[in-house]
C-alpha cells in the first residue's frame, strides 16, 4: 500500500474516532456497505478516489 493511502486511512480513522461516528452510519451516508467500509479501513480493499472524496467531505478533511 502506498504511503499516501496509508496516511489518508490514518487520518480517516482518527477523525472517525474523534467524531465517535459508527461505521455503519458513515457507510450509509457515503453510499457503501459497512462491511466494505471496514475492508477499506483495514486495507483489504483499495481506497478509491470516489470513496476517499466522500469520506473527506463527510469528515471535514482536506
Amino acid at each position: 500500500m502506498k504511503q499516501e493511502v496509508q496516511n489518508d486511512l490514518v487520518r480517516i480513522k482518527d477523525r472517525l474516532r474523534i467524531l465517535d461516528d459508527k461505521k455503519k452510519k458513515v457507510a450509509k451516508i457515503i453510499g457503501v456497505t459497512d462491511v466494505y467500509l471496514s475492508y477499506i479501513l483495514n486495507g483489504k480493499r483499495p481506497l478509491t478516489t470516489t470513496v476517499k472524496s466522500k469520506l473527506f467531505d463527510y469528515l471535514g478533511l482536506s
